[in-house]
């Protein structure tokens, strides 16, 4: 290098080395550092000047910036999940408030408790698990469409879409239950008479 490029004695070197196998990893490490101390002119006694630096080092900040990342991801989407419950409750309550007649005809034919419960538990469910659903298929094109302009594979995610069908169930199920039980606590004679 110092002879073809006329670089100074001082002058700092970065070599690039590949091996043929991963395998070969720890042993072409070996060998280039008994050649680079012998280049260096190091005893046994010394320790290296030099540093070498394996790929899987940038691997490694990759990940634990990949996990920074994914606690992120997790803290937004708790406060997304937060705020949809919050709002999928306030529907809720308005869908009671709307049906206030409706609820006090079921219970004025014999409806229970139980069954007006159940009712607007249901109906909080299914729209929680439409949203999920709805978002799992946004994601799968937004994916797919990534991995084709970058010509990587796509896989998508099982346990993570598992996952996000039994939260989306169960945060409908909490958002639903106050205003499920306000609705099964109305007194039938003035659900009927209410305007």
């Amino acid at each position: 290098m110092r002879r073809f490029f006329n670089s100074g004695a001082n002058a700092s070197f970065s070599v690039g080395i590949k091996v043929q196998d991963v395998k070969l990893l720890d042993a072409g490490i070996g060998e280039a550092e008994g050649t680079f101390r012998s280049i260096r002119k190091l005893t046994t006694t010394e320790g290296n000047n030099f540093l070498i630096d394996k790929s899987d080092s940038f691997v490694d900040m990759l990940m634990k910036n990949l996990n920074w990342l994914t606690l992120s991801a997790i803290v937004i989407g708790f406060i997304t999940l937060m705020g949809a419950a919050i709002g999928l409750m306030n529907i809720m309550l308005v869908a009671v408030t709307e049906r206030t007649k409706e609820v006090g005809l079921i219970k004025a034919i014999g409806g229970k408790q139980r069954n007006v419960r159940n009712q607007f538990l249901y109906e909080s469910i299914i729209i929680s698990l439409l949203g999920a659903f709805f978002g799992i298929f946004i994601g799968i094109l937004l994916g797919n469409s990534v991995s084709m302009l970058m010509n990587t594979g796509f896989v998508v995610p099982w346990s993570w879409v598992l996952l996000g069908i039994f939260i989306c169930s169960l945060v409908g199920l909490l958002a639903g239950l106050y205003p499920a039980f306000k609705a099964s606590r109305l007194n039938p004679i003035e659900a009927l008479r209410y305007e």
